[in-house]
């Protein structure tokens, strides 16, 4: 019979490996998956709204049996090292700017690239693109994937004068938007100051800057609004749009039945195009409070937003040919996308 115990042994050994490879579970076989994000539990902000709505249909569709912990303000991982806490698994999920991991993954540098996308809509297209297929297949290489397109876009406050077109910029003192904007803006006139975005209030109060580039929900949360005296509103044409998917780990992805990753993909999916109205009505939301603490809205015209891109071309699309790789065929690709 010892050929009958060596059988037994060797099926054990790979019920065991089966087993180790699934995901934490309880004896009533539910799973319990973490997701980190930045942003503190704002129920007006669609981003952290949609995450909200996610784990609640991820666990009304797989029965109960998986339920999504959300850890909000970066209490579970800080924002900048949540592509490493995605790839080594110690994070499960996370609603997560991609252009954090961009210095992990040069490419990235494509979804801050400013004068690439026109308007909101320009952004939303872009999903069901072949550049954006290939920045994926980067991603899940590295170890994450995307389970829910989100994004975001904003404008441009000011304190002394308004900031309409590149003009404006000589002798300013802004905080851009990454490494390819704060080129342009030195090439048109302007000095560049990098801050985090919880130090803005004070540096626009003190007049440390004289404008500032960030998404429509931090000028909301960090309430520049106050110390800014025009802003010139995305709502219709912008320059400034960034991607923030729903993201999974891939060690977790792959510890899933494809029964579990179905659901989550759906779901994920199902989100997408509330979540783009919800990005729509903040832009507006945003530049009412502008309005309302009295500051001078204005909305960007195509024909600003041409000047705007003509120095972009000049010199932000030529930074990511030249220190990209594969930069060339990655941009003409997504230029052609809108031809």
């Amino acid at each position: 019979m010892r050929w009958y115990r060596k059988l037994m042994f060797a099926l054990s050994c790979v019920v065991m490996g089966f087993c180790a490879m699934l995901p934490a579970a309880r004896g009533d076989d539910t799973i319990t998956l973490k997701l980190a994000h930045q942003w503190p539990d704002d129920p007006n902000d669609y981003a952290v709204a949609t995450v909200k709505k996610f784990a609640q249909e991820v666990t009304q569709r797989s029965g109960g049996k998986i339920k999504i912990d959300i850890f909000p303000a970066e209490s579970l991982v800080k924002a900048l090292n949540t592509h490493t806490a995605l790839r080594n698994g110690s994070v499960d999920l996370a609603l997560y700017p991609y252009i954090y991991a961009a210095g992990a993954i040069a490419q990235l540098n494509l979804i801050l690239l400013p004068g690439l996308w026109k308007t909101p809509e320009d952004v939303f297209r872009f999903r069901t693109s072949a550049p954006w297929k290939k920045l994926e297949e980067k991603v899940e290489a590295y170890g994450f994937k995307t389970l829910c397109w989100i994004q975001i876009s904003g404008g441009v406050a000011s304190r002394d004068k308004p900031i309409v077109v590149p003009a404006d910029l000589a002798g300013e003192k802004v905080r851009g938007a990454g490494k390819m904007m704060e080129a342009a803006l030195q090439g048109a006139g302007a000095s560049t100051v990098s801050m985090a975005s919880s130090e803005t209030y004070s540096a626009m109060q003190l007049g440390l800057l004289d404008g500032l580039w960030t998404s429509s929900g931090t000028f909301g949360s960090y309430r520049i609004y106050e110390v800014s005296k025009y802003y010139d509103s995305p709502e219709n044409y912008g320059i400034y749009y960034t991607i923030v998917p729903i993201a999974i780990s891939m060690k977790t992805w792959n510890k899933l039945t494809s029964v579990q990753q179905k659901i989550m993909l759906d779901v994920g999916q199902s989100l997408e195009q509330s979540a783009f109205e919800g990005a729509k009505a903040d832009d507006q939301r945003v530049a009412k409070l502008f309005a309302s603490h009295g500051a001078k809205v204005h909305k960007m015209t195509l024909d600003e937003w041409n000047q705007w891109q003509a120095l972009f071309q000049k010199v932000s699309f030529q930074k990511f040919r030249a220190e990209v790789p594969g930069g060339n065929q990655l941009l003409d690709e997504s230029l052609a996308f809108y031809k």
